[in-house]
């Protein structure tokens, strides 16, 4: 678990990952060294790590049911693909969920995605995204103060953008984010020696990367450090002109991590942290929202072994190490 401090700091990271411990020291009127040694300690211990991700091609959500005690081998196998941005253990009426970011050759369509060759799966069913309401770097601890996050706020919520992006050819770009993928916070020296150029060049560049959501930088936080021990991803179907409404419903609220309209068997899908399972029954109960929902499926996470493009520790792993995306 996080402590008070190290929470406010991995907030301040939330909001940006490439914030100066002096900016984040002034932001929550701490003391800059405090933030320094405690902020450093804290992405050394890898219980924040704070990455890049590339928009890259058409992203597509699959979940699975495996086979008796193949779980584990799946959400390894699919967490190994470098497509993967997440890779989780569920409860329920799937064993594993992940999603996969698709660019495939010309004329090939990008929903030709074939997992029939992933350890453990039994039965699997890819659900193509079709707009972001949320993702997880549009996600809070919300242990901030608004000024607090005001101060620090300067770049988009979220990260990728309705369409898919064109991947930048310029190799400057490319060693750019080749490095951001593994250390989100490395100096713009470093940058600009791997890369060739100058400082300025790299600050120029990064801002045009970010801006046109090619690269999105985003501090990951295992929800359980903030005291959220229950996770759900709901499977929502809903009437055809009620998605944008229930969805944008969703990401207004702080529990809401990642939430997406899909095509497929459910209309909506969202990932859901809260303190205790009674908690998310509240909330699934009391929503506004609920009224519209035709039906719901509920798979609890038991485990992530990907986020974010990051690889993380799990039980029944060896220690989790970063994957760079590409």
């Amino acid at each position: 678990m996080l402590d008070p401090v190290e929470l406010r700091i991995a907030e301040a990271l939330q909001i940006d990952p490439r914030a100066s411990w002096r900016r984040i020291a002034r932001a929550l009127g701490e003391h800059e060294r405090l933030i320094a040694r405690r902020g450093t300690a804290l992405l050394a211990s890898g219980r924040v790590v704070v990455a890049g991700v590339r928009a890259r091609g058409t992203g597509i959500l699959l979940r699975a049911a495996c086979h008796p005690g193949a779980r584990l081998a799946a959400v390894e196998a699919l967490a190994a693909r470098r497509d993967a941005t997440f890779s989780y253990v569920l409860s329920g009426a799937y064993d594993v969920a992940a999603e996969i970011w698709r660019r495939p050759a010309p004329g090939q369509s990008p929903y030709t995605l074939d997992v029939s060759i992933t350890p453990g799966l039994a039965r699997a069913e890819t659900l193509p995204i079709l707009r972001y309401f949320r993702t997880i770097r549009g996600w809070r601890l919300g242990v901030l103060s608004q000024s607090e996050s005001s101060a620090l706020s300067g770049g988009p919520a979220d990260a990728f953008p309705e369409v898919s992006v064109p991947e930048s050819g310029s190799a400057v770009d490319q060693a750019i984010m080749d490095a951001l993928t593994a250390d989100a916070r490395m100096s713009a020296e470093e940058l600009a020696r791997r890369a060739g150029v100058s400082e300025s060049t790299v600050r120029r560049r990064l801002d045009v990367l970010r801006e046109t959501n090619q690269l999105s930088l985003r501090a990951i936080v295992e929800p359980a450090q903030a005291g959220l021990h229950t996770e759900a991803l709901l499977w929502l179907s809903t009437a055809p002109h009620l998605v944008g409404e229930v969805g944008r419903a969703i990401a207004a609220d702080g529990r809401a991590r990642y939430v997406a309209a899909v095509a497929g068997s459910c209309q909506i899908v969202a990932d859901i942290t809260v303190g205790e399972p009674h908690e998310l029954y509240t909330y699934l109960t009391e929503s506004s929202w609920a009224a519209q929902i035709h039906s719901m499926d509920i798979s609890l996470v038991a485990g992530a072994r990907k986020r974010g493009g990051q690889l993380l520790r799990m039980p029944g792993f060896s220690d989790g190490q970063p994957v760079a995306s590409s």
